[in-house]
């Protein structure tokens, strides 16, 4: 009997470990890159992606953080040091990353036809 609860809580400690490692499964969303000031709204300027890039830059530099807008949902950006998020700004994109509630880790960005 000792051996087979041992043997259970072995399997159980090991199951856990192994839950906690995968974490959640990476996804992808299409969006575009903003900042949480500007959010959905329209960015300053003309509406090209030129200046909707500039308003994202400034209100980022700013103090604002970088966020992703899909549809109507807008998602935080955990690591706002993730190299491609300023080449990729107010640009459509697929992200690539995990999410935890409403606030992503970006792994992989992809701009407009597969550039990145």
């Amino acid at each position: 009997m000792t051996k087979f609860v041992r043997l259970t809580a072995a399997a159980g400690l090991l199951a856990v470990i192994a839950g906690g490692a995968l974490g959640a499964a990476p996804a992808t969303w299409t969006g575009k890159i903003s900042d949480s000031m500007c959010g959905m709204d329209k960015h300053q300027g003309d509406g090209s992606a030129a200046a909707d890039r500039d308003c994202v830059a400034k209100c980022v530099r700013a103090g604002s953080a970088y966020v992703l807008v899909v549809g109507s949902k807008v998602y935080k950006i955990e690591n706002q040091d993730f190299a491609d998020l300023s080449a990729q700004a107010g640009r459509a994109v697929a992200l690539s990353g995990e999410l935890k509630g409403d606030t992503i880790t970006v792994s992989k960005i992809e701009g407009p036809k597969g550039k990145s």
